[in-house]
């Protein structure tokens, strides 16, 4: 659908049915043919989705790439398939043929979701009425938990909730599950990955739930250049956020494409220039672990140059205070 308003519109729908768990994949559903999910299971899994890296690249449809674990530009640009994934993160071996994507799957239902957000609210702002700008600024908050939770970056806050996770089975209020009991059912295959969706699927609730006008403020910010760049954590926060609240509240910079960010609770009220940009950038690759993509190699070469002068210099806190304050 060309159209990106009326796109939006349709999503309203899908949304309403997602609050009602429609969108789940389960197992155990009536026509749940083992075998049909084990030839279609994939094994390519992006951690920041296909439908957001798309806004970030240049004519030939792909970016230019730099490595922060070696810390060198590849030689080769590459396109939204071939960066922000890893091999089988989201299968579980079920003692079948093969791996299943079962929670790839389960993931891969909100992607259907965001895209028509995503791309309204990179379209012409004209299009964009208060009211619609109102459900949009919750549509972000779904984008954030979408974009949180399934990332490499958080994987180790993950395994500290999971390690503090209590199980229980109760009936008439008791628990009958020993401390043994709950540990091994911990190491039963797919567990850990069932764990981290229920705690996606929390979130998206909380959010689902949030009545639009109260949830933050928010602006929206075009350039004229194409100078922002994507990294596999891709926001910004003024601070970690620690749970569902905060999360969906703390102060953040969120890259909606090579030219557009949009701004949630941020205080400053000064414009933003090349250089604020490339303090975003630099503080962009100084969180992520893997890569920063851009698709103007000028932009994705001054970012590292601030992101290097900032290291040198110990200033990321001082570079976070200038974007988030006046």
């Amino acid at each position: 659908m060309h159209d990106p308003l009326k796109a939006y519109l349709k999503l309203q729908e899908k949304l309403k049915s997602a609050t009602n768990d429609k969108h789940r994949v389960d197992p155990m559903a009536a026509g749940f043919d083992v075998d049909e999910a084990v030839r279609l299971s994939s094994s390519k899994h992006h951690y920041i989705p296909q439908y957001y890296t798309e806004g970030f690249l240049a004519a030939d449809r792909k970016m230019d790439v730099f490595d922060k674990v070696r810390e060198k530009i590849q030689k080769h640009r590459k396109s939204p398939g071939g960066v922000f994934y890893e091999v089988g993160r989201n299968s579980t071996d079920f003692g079948l043929s093969k791996p299943v994507s079962l929670f790839e799957d389960a993931y891969g239902a909100i992607d259907n979701l965001l895209p028509a957000a995503v791309k309204l609210l990179r379209s012409d702002p004209e299009l964009i009425s208060k009211e619609i700008f109102l459900e949009l600024m919750a549509q972000v908050n779904i984008l954030i938990i979408d974009l949180f939770w399934r990332n490499i970056n958080t994987d180790q806050l993950f395994e500290e909730i999971y390690a503090k996770h209590k199980i229980t089975v109760t009936v008439n209020k008791s628990n009958i599950l020993s401390e043994e009991q709950t540990e091994q059912l911990k190491t039963i295959p797919g567990f850990k990955q069932l764990t981290r969706l229920s705690l996606f699927q929390s979130a998206l609730h909380d959010a689902l739930e949030m009545e639009p006008e109260g949830i933050t403020t928010g602006n929206l910010i075009a350039f004229e250049w194409d100078q922002i760049c994507i990294g596999d954590m891709p926001f910004l926060f003024l601070f970690p956020p620690y749970d569902h609240y905060s999360l969906n509240r703390v102060p953040a910079i969120i890259p909606i494409s090579k030219s557009k960010i949009y701004l949630r609770n941020i205080e400053r009220t000064r414009s933003f220039d090349f250089s604020d940009t490339c303090i975003l950038n630099a503080l962009i690759i100084q969180q992520s672990s893997k890569m920063i993509c851009s698709a103007n190699p000028t932009v994705l070469k001054a970012a590292i140059e601030s992101y290097e002068f900032a290291r040198k210099n110990n200033c990321f806190e001082e570079y976070s205070n200038k974007l988030f304050y006046d």
